[in-house]
């Protein structure tokens, strides 16, 4: 170790040493004590005690009156003050919130220490203390609330500024909700388990886990403006809290029914009269959960005081029936017969004649004679199953297969407190989600089974060095893993079962070497053997600590976050640019009706199989595994200042230094870098195919490194073989080091009084980028080889001629930065009675170096339709030979939001809770993920427009309701029967997202399919909603138009027309004022509760999921030249009911 490198190890030492952040879902409580003249108490002794656990901190006032307790639990408080000359004062009921901080303010009364006054804190509370935007859902709420598949995570959308779809909507699995937070992606958002990461480092994606709704305590949702020790996300954050034992045992034990039987059959199933039924299925969810004190009567925690603990586990069983119309040969067809194509038939409608490719003459009544017949080509033919009726679309095979899907919850909470001065924390969860899909490629053969173990945990250590000194340190473990096999039952993946014995090319062993291959006829079914088995694994871990110290009026926290995290991917198949192109590594074969270049054939995809003459196949080598792994450093500064017993200033930093997931330990990437090709070593194309000549396919390929590591050698083929060492970058960084990025913090809180505040804030935030989904550089070539093989035999693809295809290629901008958002943000607060607070404001959101992608090798604006270019292949023009389309993943996006928010919130008090919720946004953006297209590369500015998640309104609904009829009668019958009553719902209004109008028609001469707005020339709008237009564009009573296409005298639309060859569009994306329909949500649950023996209860609930089957329509056709353009296709969201019976003491 050289000496620089001991001086940046030490100076990173003495830092941690310093401090350390995490993002701790502790709070903090504060005030200012006063006697009856208005005057400030200094010395007073400030006590707070959790009421659950009788976990107490203590401090004391300073001259100003004022008191701070940081680093505490979230949960209800007691604050006693007692001083000399006054009563002594408590306030209970305190509610703590996971990191949104509260004032408690009290006023003394004189007399004597010894006499004690009580009160209890309103249920309406305003937050004073921060300038953050972010709200809580609290436990009355998560507990009684409809959820269907009661996944905690969609609360989220019980608060302002967050979009998503409806909560009737069916979801227990792994998700991320789907939210737009302040006009922010949910790859840039996140979710955490217990200050644990709750989101995959691959691609941003799904959750790690699904938190057990039974053991949550509160949900906070963090969406703009949060303070700085919140970091590692640019779009909001969305924190779950594990409940904590307490010093009395609790228990319950339910289940949660739903089945077919119980719900509304589907407006697409009620369409045909084959599945005009509710589609069979049975859903169970059910678990158990018990809590209290760890104590051993006279010798252990003797006051149940010390050590808390809650432990639960759950299970979810999801039955459901997956059904597969298909069209397969018949039966004559398997055996090299294909006379019915000489009449009318349900393949081609027309009669087809079967050519001899030697003569091209027809066979003799369309019999493919035996000795002309592929071996392996029957055997493909024959894979199919066998005709067993007529049903819709000519389809004459029609297959239902169950498709199981299970899920187990394990959630750990311990808590223990050896000192008043010491709290540790554990939190831990087990998940395992798996299914066994019923059909993969529409049939039975190879359907893949999925299983997702999933791991969170964190363990917390809070030490009070004193009343002003407070040190936190967290670690945390998260862990996503993915594995995807074949099901292997019957063994109908078998290749050799059918009869299938061609050689592969690749001569290294398969995953699986005896499984079918991906075939593809046309009109028929496709057989496919699919891309598995497959796996993927993200281990996050974190290690923080942060350090508090109170100063006078000003709370001082600093702190930093080190992260260590990867992706194993064994999952990263690029096939988009091979002619063919699989994701079966076994194999795929394309019979075609026309065989490439005028190759001869029979003229039909089926007579082409079974004579073996595929157009192309293509196949892949040893799979690409990719361990890549990333680090990051982040630290901050804090001071939440008491200006003035009115003013509360918090002013901040946070500092970020990333090191991408695109590090891999065995190093196997390759990247493109336009600056290393090299147009005098260009490759030569054919001009008609634009397949390779000759030349460098590898030109301007660049591998990160000076050599390759030890740990790639004997792993790694394309590095063993020595090839490829000219490709080393010669140690030059790909992408680039990341600079350290710094943001700030600042909020204000001025109130009036007890029952009014203003709060404004300004912050920058970075989110933390994963390894995105379309960016496979480990399978790049040369990490995964491939091969493709046009116009040869079934029995030997192989011996036909290699085609050398221009290759597609996935690469990363080598400037790489890191998204960052700026909020700004200003509110009004007020209690308004009836224990109920009003909050009305406006945020705004701007996105910067949002992740897009681009297309490095896009042919410049009308290329193809110039005079020289006829008749030449895309890829013979473009600018990087010998290269397909070139995906660029940069982060150069940007992003504007602007929305007006108001809250309506009344806490559960008196048996009532309700909030109403309401966002008035708009969202604007130039792609609204990261692989949303452009329309054009050079001509950027058509994509700036409406975000694909812009809504302009949303509004929720929910109310809690104990019922308090009888509760107290005489009769213990009346009470019994009429009595322990309460009901809960939820109701969401959403308009809908806006569309373009378009299609992927090339009219831009680019080479590109990506859709393409037209030009409008009419106005689309109706009279009035759901109208429909006939021939003569006179309104009708039918409702099934969503917009008006303008249709003139011939039926035909004239409202859109296709821009002339080369030229731009009159619109931008997402730019004419069109939004799909909106959502209406109407859910409702009733519940009994059968009290007995003071503690225990019995609960049954009723829920039901859109109770009024409101249609909710979806699937406007956008597309000009369809038959169904303006129209609506689809509807959802129709009823649901649900079933449950609880025990609990």
């Amino acid at each position: 170790m050289n000496i620089n490198q001991v001086r940046r190890l030490g100076a990173l030492l003495l830092l941690c040493a310093l401090v350390l952040v995490g993002q701790s879902d502790n709070s903090t409580i504060s005030g200012v004590i006063k006697d009856p003249s208005g005057s400030v108490v200094a010395n007073a002794k400030v006590s707070l005690r959790n009421e659950d656990t009788s976990f107490e901190r203590q401090t004391t006032t300073n001259e100003t009156g004022f008191y701070t307790v940081t680093n505490i639990a979230p949960g209800y408080y007691t604050v006693t003050v007692e001083a000399s000359g006054f009563k002594k004062t408590s306030r209970s009921r305190n509610k703590l919130d996971a990191g949104l901080p509260i004032a408690v303010n009290m006023e003394l009364t004189v007399g004597q220490v010894s006499e004690t006054i009580n009160v209890e804190a309103s249920a309406a509370q305003i937050n004073t203390e921060s300038a953050t935007v972010g709200k809580t859902v609290e436990q009355k709420q998560i507990q009684n609330l409809t959820l269907n598949g009661r996944n905690p995570l969609f609360l989220a959308l019980l608060k302002p500024g967050v979009r998503g779809g409806a909560l009737s909507g069916f979801s227990f699995g792994l998700t991320n909700g789907g939210f737009a937070m302040n006009g922010g992606r949910m790859q840039d958002a996140l979710i955490t388990f217990d200050g644990a990461v709750g989101v995959r480092t691959r691609a941003n994606g799904t959750s790690i886990g699904t938190a057990d709704l039974d053991t949550v305590q509160e949900v906070q949702i963090l969406t703009a403006n949060y303070s700085a020790e919140y970091g590692r996300s640019a779009a909001g954050q969305i924190r779950m809290v594990t409940r904590s034992g307490s010093k009395d045992f609790h228990a319950s034990a339910y289940e949660y029914l739903r089945n077919s039987a119980l719900d509304a059959n589907s407006w697409a199933r009620n369409r045909s009269t084959a599945t005009n039924f509710t589609a069979p299925f049975r859903y169970n969810q059910y678990g158990y959960n018990v809590s209290g004190p760890l104590t051993i009567p006279r010798l252990f925690n003797k006051n149940r005081e010390k050590v808390y603990f809650l432990f639960a586990q759950e299970w979810v069983k999801f039955r459901q029936d997956q059904t597969s119309f298909q069209r397969v040969p018949s039966a004559a067809m398997r055996n090299g017969d294909f006379s019915e194509l000489l009449g009318a038939n349900p393949f081609y409608g027309s009669p087809r004649a079967i050519n001899d490719p030697l003569t091209g003459a027809p066979f003799p009544g369309n019999i493919i004679p035996a000795d002309r017949r592929s071996s392996n080509g029957m055997a493909f033919l024959r894979t199919f199953p066998l005709p067993n009726g007529s049903f819709q679309g000519n389809a004459n095979f029609l297959q239902v297969r169950g498709q199981p899907q299970n899920q187990r919850k394990d959630t750990i909470s311990v808590d223990y407190n050896p000192t008043q001065n010491q709290v540790f924390r554990f939190r831990g969860s087990n998940y395992n989600f798996d299914i066994k899909n019923a059909f993969g490629g529409g049939f039975d053969f190879a359907p893949s089974a999925l299983d997702r173990p999933n791991q969170t945990a964190s363990l917390g250590h809070t030490l009070t060095l004193s009343p002003t000194t407070i040190n936190d340190f967290l670690v945390t473990a998260s862990v996503d893993r993915v594995t995807i096999a074949v099901q292997t039952d019957g063994g109908r993946y078998l290749r050799s079962r059918a009869g299938i014995n061609y050689p592969y090319i690749f001569s290294e062993p398969k995953e699986i070497n005896d499984k079918i291959p991906t075939v593809v006829i046309p009109n028929v079914g496709t057989i496919d053997g699919g891309p598995y088995p497959a796996s993927s694994s993200g281990p996050i871990y974190n290690l923080s600590d942060n350090f508090t110290k109170i100063a006078g009026n000003h709370t001082l926290k600093f702190g930093a976050l080190w992260e260590k995290s990867g992706q194993n991917d064994f999952d990263q198949i690029n096939v988009s640019g091979v002619p063919g192109g699989t994701n079966n590594q076994n194999g795929r074969f394309d019979f075609n009706d026309v065989r490439p270049g005028g190759a001869p054939g029979s003229g039909t995809g089926l007579a082409n199989a079974a004579l073996g003459l595929f157009s192309t196949y293509a196949e892949i080598g040893p799979r690409s595994f990719t361990p890549y792994r990333g680090h990051m450093f982040e630290f901050f500064g804090q001071d939440s200042w008491r200006v003035t017993q009115k003013l509360k200033l918090e002013l901040g930093f946070r500092g970020s230094w990333q090191n991408g997931y695109y590090k891999s330990l065995w190093g196997n990437e390759a990247y493109f870098d336009p600056a290393k090709y090299n147009s005098a070593q260009a490759a030569v194309l054919d001009r008609a195919s634009g397949n390779v000549i000759s030349g460098n396919r590898f030109n301007g390929v660049v591998i990160p490194g000076k050599e390759f590591p030890a740990a790639g050698k004997g792993r790694v083929p394309a590095i063993d073989s020595g090839l490829y060492n000219n490709l080393l970058s010669g140690g030059n960084a790909y992408p680039s080091p990341n600079q350290l990025d710094i943001t700030p913090r600042l909020g204000l809180a001025y109130s009036f009084g007890n029952k009014q505040v203003i709060r404004a804030g300004f912050g920058g935030f970075v989110s933390r980028p994963g390894v995105y989904d379309s960016v496979f550089l480990g399978g790049n070539p040369p990490f995964q080889p491939m091969a493709s093989v046009t116009n040869g035999i079934a029995d030997q693809p192989g011996g036909a001629t290699r085609t050398q295809f221009p290759q597609f290629f996935m690469t990363i901008d080598r400037a790489y930065r890191i998204p960052r958002s700026y909020n700004w943000n200003v509110s009004y607060q007020r209690e308004i009675g009836f224990a109920t607070t009003l909050e009305v404001g406006y945020v705004g959101t701007s996105g910067n170096y949002l992740a897009r992608e681009r297309d490095l090798n896009q042919l410049p604006t009308g290329t193809t339709f110039q005079a020289a270019n006829a008749g030449a292949n895309v890829n013979f023009l473009r600018t990087f030979k010998g290269f397909a389309n070139i995906p660029m993943l940069e982060h150069s996006g940007r992003s504007e939001y602007n929305g007006l928010q108001v809250e309506l919130n009344r806490r559960f008090t008196k048996g009532l809770l309700f909030g109403f919720a309401y966002t008035l946004s708009k969202s604007m953006d130039g792609n609204s993920g990261p692989r949303e297209g452009f329309i054009d590369v050079f001509n950027q500015g058509l994509n700036w427009g409406k975000s694909s998640f812009d809504t302009r309104h949303v509004a929720v609904v929910n109310f809690v309701y104990e019922l308090p009829f009888f509760n107290s009668s005489a009769s213990k019958l009346t009470r019994t029967v009429a009595g322990g009553w309460q009901l809960s719902g939820v109701t969401q209004w959403q308009t809908g997202s806006p569309f373009l109008i378009g299609n992927g028609d090339d009219y831009l001469g680019i080479g590109s399919s990506n859709t393409k707005t037209w030009n409008l020339s009419g106005d689309p709008s109706l009279k009035h909603e759901f109208a429909n237009v006939n021939a003569s564009g006179n309104y009708t009573g039918v409702t099934n138009f969503w917009f008006d296409p303008v249709r003139n005298s011939a039926g035909a639309q004239t409202l859109a027309t296709r821009p002339a060859n080369g030229a731009l569009p009159n619109q931008n994306r997402n730019s004419i004022g069109l939004h799909n329909p909106g959502f209406q949500n109407w859910n409702l649950a009733a519940f009994k509760n059968f009290r007995f023996a003071e503690r225990q209860n019995i609960q049954f609930r009723l829920e039901a999921f859109n109770w009024n089957n409101h249609p909710n329509w979806n699937g406007v056709d956008n597309n000009p030249t369809s038959a169904t353009f303006g129209l609506v296709t689809g509807k959802g969201s129709e009823r649901n009911l649900q079933l449950s019976l609880r025990y609990s003491f």
